[in-house]
């Protein structure tokens, strides 16, 4: 059932329309589950920049937008952690636990910088 005033398709419940709304122009890009870095994103532009939050949320834009910094963020993560490496090698010994405390630290480092750069500014 839609409403001939606006653009909505309504859905009927128990004698009550229920509007069938949606976070983004496209149904596919919305039953896309977010991962890390596009839910930390969400977060702080849902918590810091409510009024960006709905604007894109109204727009449609939503979910695009923070699949975008998904992509984004794994790209620069990988870049980061490469040059953080060609930066500081990993140590060359037979012990493992040390081998992987130093990969941990680089993508740690990585993950700051990351944060800063992409995840936490407003879009």
């Amino acid at each position: 059932m839609s409403n001939s005033k606006s653009n909505l398709n309504y859905r009927e419940i128990n004698g009550l329309l229920y509007p069938e709304l949606q976070i983004s122009n496209r149904t596919e890009v919305d039953q896309q589950p977010l991962s890390k870095y596009s839910r930390m994103s969400l977060n702080f532009i849902r918590n810091h920049y409510p009024h960006r939050f709905l604007i894109l949320k109204m727009q449609g834009n939503l979910m695009e937008d923070m699949h975008q910094v998904e992509q984004e963020a794994h790209t620069k993560m990988d870049i980061l952690t490469e040059q953080l490496l060609k930066l500081h090698p990993l140590p060359k010994t037979e012990d493992i636990l040390e081998r992987t405390r130093h990969l941990n630290q680089i993508k740690s480092t990585a993950e700051e910088l990351l944060l800063n750069d992409i995840i936490l500014k407003p879009r």
